[in-house]
């Protein structure tokens, strides 16, 4: 299981849960990693917990700086104390997805950048974010951006303020509106704060689940 050393204690995860009475998707951590055992947090929604039941199939999903991996399992012990935890088998191996096919989703979320020059910093320059994903996001801004230009974004999420380098993949002028819509990648970024930008899109998708969008 050579993974395992991916699972840390406090990592964050998704469990998902795609049949029953408690169908959805759950931000947790991960509380205990044994030799064949992995102990979850139990889930909270909405200030309850989450009562799933034993042998209840469940996915969990979580990533590091390379790629975004995932196995299923069955609850095998619920236990309560000292706190609410799900126990379920480790996986001989887990299903691997490269960052680059993170799944991207529409956000409106303002942006603050620099340019990074040869003379140092720019002046500070408003913009509008259109998507994002784990990987990177796409914005719009009425200053011209060149391609493979090196950014440094301050990033304002519902919950979250964040500061991360991009790098520009693609700049290109919308002639009606007269902006630049902008592509890039998140550059250098801390797993602190790539993990801050997926539980933001985690929560973009539940939202759009609910309303039907998706």
């Amino acid at each position: 299981m050579s993974y395992k050393k991916k699972l840390l204690l406090g990592l964050a995860v998704e469990l998902t849960v795609e049949e029953g009475e408690y169908i959805g998707h759950y931000r947790t951590r991960i509380e205990e990693v044994g030799e064949r055992l992995l102990s979850i947090g139990a889930p909270f929604d909405q200030g309850e917990l989450v009562p799933l039941r034993e042998g209840t199939k469940v996915k969990i999903t979580f990533c590091d700086e390379v790629a975004v991996y995932s196995f299923e399992g069955i609850i095998m012990q619920r236990i309560a104390v000292p706190v609410p935890m799900f126990v379920l088998e480790l996986p001989d191996t887990v299903a691997k997805v490269q960052r680059r096919n993170f799944v991207r989703v529409p956000a409106l979320f303002p942006i603050m950048f620099r340019m990074v020059t040869r003379e140092g910093l720019s002046d500070l320059y408003k913009a509008t974010m259109l998507d994002v994903s784990g990987g990177g996001m796409r914005f719009t801004t009425k200053v011209r951006v060149d391609n493979k230009s090196l950014l440094f974004a301050q990033i304002s999420l519902p919950n979250e303020e964040l500061q991360t380098p991009v790098r520009v993949v693609r700049s290109v002028r919308v002639e009606e509106s007269k902006l630049y819509s902008i592509s890039s990648e998140f550059h250098e970024i801390s797993e602190r704060d790539r993990d801050k930008i997926i539980r933001c899109v985690f929560d973009i998708q539940r939202a759009m689940r609910k309303k039907g969008l998706v």
